[in-house]
């Protein structure tokens, strides 16, 4: 059962919080420490209680912290690495998709709160992005030591045998694909946002304080209940319009109104130490009026309603008119991040996707629905492409799936192996308690075996 909890860790949006759900919440202390890394208690409490909850025969803490470790140990190196490099783009990209991922699964934002302990989405927000960052220097670590592994049809049949019954059921899946359209904001709907910014501004410069307005009136959910600060800013951390405007700053200077993928920001310069900054933001996002939304429904009605008189394929609509630059050139198609392919389990979509798609049969086409996409209000349209129903997994219908499990037993054993070579090089305390594991790294090598 090793094999089986190593390669179905948890993955729910418990996993990624810095908070345990209140109701696993204990007295927390330090199960270990590798190099800056510490390993909380409730770390691995959670791991391991939630696991027993999904149904996983598990005995002992142990594997669970040494996983945990292992992928502390992929921080510490990664954030060593000059050639990794995490901006605040990404990091508040896939900060932003998993809270959205949590709501949807969680059944709306009060769900998500309550079960994590947090009063506020921003306080959440604020409080779970180092989590993310963390995950995203140790996602481009892993990627570099796995680098090149792989499973012949031999290895992958052979892996199959030994392992078919620790496999999952596979559940009803889809693939899908979609068009999004983003309402067009009228020039006076940017306007009031303009003018609000430069009446902030104004104030500052009359003497109010810009970490004070920003709380009050920032919606960048990394900065906002922290007065708006991003400290030690480097070019390249932020998306390029921002960089353009805070690198061309003085000291003490408050930038006019400008504009981003997010919406419209002004900028204070706090400090400056060569191409280094410490700055203040405050982000309004631009939301499109009733009016405006009606107008792109609209749209993507007709576009839908020529897609099912046969005027127009699918995949030449979301060439033509797709705001989605990711998946316009790709038929649409929208890929699990999670799996690699293009198959979703259909209870885990986000209930906007599911509910769309429900009573739809292969090569049907969804109403228009309003969504959130890529933190701004879009209408969509779904294509449900194909659809597989549950199953006893197998080496016939589920070959690439198997394929996949057997290259990440692959890169376990490179990860474990690199982990084994970089011990003997960081500083790694192991709790009393997990004093008596039998890790499959020799973390400590003064411990009693």
């Amino acid at each position: 059962m090793l094999f089986i909890a190593a390669l179905f860790t948890v993955n729910t949006f418990a996993q990624t919080a810095k908070q345990t759900p209140k109701r696993l919440a204990k007295v927390d202390g330090i199960a270990a420490v590798v190099g800056s890394q510490i390993v909380l208690e409730s770390d691995v409490d959670r791991d391991f209680l939630m696991s027993k909850q999904q149904g996983m025969q598990v005995d002992s803490k142990c594997d669970f912290l040494n996983d945990i470790m292992l992928d502390k140990m992929l921080v510490d190196k990664a954030k060593q690495d000059t050639l990794i490099k995490v901006t605040q783009d990404e990091v508040n990209r896939q900060l932003n998709s998993q809270v959205d991922g949590w709501v949807a699964q969680a059944g709306g934002e009060k769900q998500v709160l309550d079960f994590f302990g947090f009063r506020t989405m921003a306080e959440m927000k604020n409080e779970t992005k180092y989590i993310v960052e963390d995950n995203i220097y140790a996602r481009q670590k892993r990627e570099m030591v796995v680098k090149g592994a792989d499973a012949t049809p031999e290895e992958v049949r052979l892996f199959f045998e030994k392992h078919k019954n620790e496999l999952p059921d596979v559940k009803d899946e889809v693939s899908i694909s979609h068009i999004v359209l983003f309402p067009e904001i009228s020039k006076d709907n940017e306007q009031k946002i303009i003018d609000q910014l430069k009446e902030i501004k104004k104030e500052v410069e009359e003497g109010a304080s810009f970490a004070t307005k920003a709380i009050l009136y920032s919606e960048d959910p990394g900065s906002a209940s922290n007065g708006g600060e991003y400290k030690k800013v480097v070019r390249g951390k932020m998306v390029k319009e921002f960089d353009a405007v805070a690198f061309n700053m003085q000291e003490g200077e408050i930038s006019e109104p400008f504009k981003t993928d997010f919406g419209y920001h002004i900028i204070k310069l706090d400090k400056r130490r060569g191409q280094e900054l410490d700055l203040r933001h405050i982000l309004i996002t631009t939301k499109p009026t009733e009016e405006e939304i009606k107008v792109a429904t609209n749209k993507l009605d007709s576009i839908r309603l020529l897609i099912n008189d046969g005027k127009m394929t699918f995949k030449e609509a979301a060439l033509k008119f797709s705001d989605d630059k990711y998946t316009k050139y790709n038929s649409g198609n929208l890929m699990n991040q999670s799996s690699g392919d293009d198959r979703f389990e259909k209870t885990s979509l986000p209930l906007p996707m599911f509910t769309a798609i429900t009573n739809l049969h292969e090569g049907d086409v969804s109403q228009v629905f309003e969504d959130d996409f890529d933190n701004k209000k879009a209408l969509r349209i779904l294509e449900l492409d194909r659809f597989y129903p549950a199953h006893k997994i197998n080496y016939e219908n589920d070959y690439y799936r198997i394929q996949k499990f057997a290259v990440q037993d692959k890169e376990r054993t490179l990860l474990l192996d690199w982990v084994k070579r970089q011990v003997g090089d960081a500083y790694i305390k192991i709790g009393k308690e997990y004093e008596t594991c039998n890790f499959p790294i020799d973390w400590e090598k003064k411990r009693v075996k």
